[in-house]
């Protein structure tokens, strides 16, 4: 599976569990799972974009130096 594929499932995961703290953070429930969730989901999307973002390792270039 490559960078991109991952990081596209880490963003829609980060996205999720973002929903799931607002949903927790709706019903009232203000205790450490709610925060777990929004910084769970906030990491996975700056992971995921980070994933995303960056490119293959070009192994030519070496050999080309």
């Amino acid at each position: 599976m490559g960078d991109k594929i991952r990081g596209v499932v880490a963003m829609l995961v980060g996205v999720f569990a973002l929903v799931q703290g607002f949903m927790l953070y709706r019903a009232g429930r203000t205790d450490w799972h709610l925060w777990l969730e929004v910084i769970a989901g906030t990491l996975l999307i700056v992971i995921g974009i980070w994933r995303f973002q960056r490119r293959p390792d070009d192994p030519s270039r070496e050999l080309l130096k």
